[in-house]
């Protein structure tokens, strides 16, 4: 299937976003890489040309497992440049680096609005679709401190198989890392000990240990081992209550937006139902003897469908 004529209406121009770590953008040969300076922003023409040509190129059954990463980029480049209606001479490496770009920020607002759905099931609310994507911005937005201007990325990739798939992909590579990290945190502590610290204490058939090393030493260097694993212990179970408080604070930042946010719909919501009503009686009191057959009729049915409907609420 070929997404090169996916549309996109009122997108607006995306940031820069930080890259993500996606093994199909790495080792890029030297030669493609571009010697000019920072150039302008992508458009959303540019943007959606671009996930047509990751789509395409990615699900090809031949040759998208087994290519090379360089032939792989390549190949999106020639697509690109092969494709286009437009004006652009973007260079393998700003495809490459605005690629990366896109795919960090979506997949987290992919996240965002997954965790306003779950919300909304845990309190059985029945938000509509448009509210849980403006929640889900409002939630980009308070953690990332930028609001989220990839929509229209987001509306081609959300439900394509590939791109589900690679947010899996995403997923386990982030728990295999902080699996990693969180194994090195444990392992820490055994391994600090102060470069001028004693010695530890010889067993019997160690070589080179004094016959008559009196017993107050001993003591003395198990007391001093002991504190440094307490003082070590004291301080990770320290690090631990901040990046929890750290947490609690950040999710406290967060319901705030929603709240703020759902404040605003309701605002907006009975703005609109006032100005209808407005709207409404001015209709409803129109003097339909001074017009002609034609207008007497659309008013007479615009009256009895205000009624219907009001009377109906």
């Amino acid at each position: 299937m070929d997404y090169t004529n996916l549309l996109v209406n009122e997108a607006e121009d995306s940031q820069d976003a930080a890259p993500t770590n996606d093994p199909t953008i790495h080792q890029i040969p030297a030669a493609t890489k571009s010697s000019q300076g920072r150039t302008k922003k992508f458009s959303s023409v540019e943007d959606i040309l671009l996930v047509s040509a990751w789509l395409n190129v990615d699900m090809n059954p031949v040759q998208g497992v087994d290519q090379s990463q360089g032939t792989y980029w390549r190949r999106i480049y020639e697509y690109f440049h092969g494709n286009k209606t437009f004006e652009s001479t973007r260079t393998e490496v700003s495809l490459m680096n605005r690629w990366s770009g896109t795919q960090h920020d979506v997949n987290i607002f992919c996240g965002c609005l997954s965790r306003i759905e779950d919300r909304n099931q845990r309190h059985q609310s029945g938000s509509k679709v448009d509210d849980k994507i403006a929640n889900a911005c409002a939630l980009f937005k308070a953690e990332k401190d930028r609001k989220f201007n990839l929509m229209h990325c987001w509306n081609i990739l959300k439900d394509k198989p590939k791109w589900m798939e690679r947010r899996k992909e995403i997923a386990t590579a982030k728990k295999t890392s902080n699996k990693k990290q969180k194994t090195m945190a444990i392992s820490a502590p055994a391994s600090v000990v102060p470069a001028d610290a004693p010695a530890a204490p010889a067993t019997a058939g160690d070589v080179g240990e004094p016959a008559g090393r009196p017993d107050g030493k001993k003591k003395k260097q198990k007391l001093w081992q002991r504190s440094i694993v307490e003082a070590v212990d004291y301080l990770m179970a320290k690090k631990k209550e901040a990046d929890l408080e750290k947490g609690l604070k950040k999710e406290e930042r967060c319901n705030k937006a929603f709240a703020l946010q759902e404040e605003r719909i309701k605002l907006d919501r009975e703005k609109f139902e006032f100005e209808r009503e407005l709207e409404e009686d001015k209709i409803i009191a129109l003097d339909l003897s001074k017009m002609t057959y034609k207008q007497q009729q659309y008013y007479e049915d615009r009256k009895n469908k205000i009624l219907a409907r009001r009377l109906n609420m």
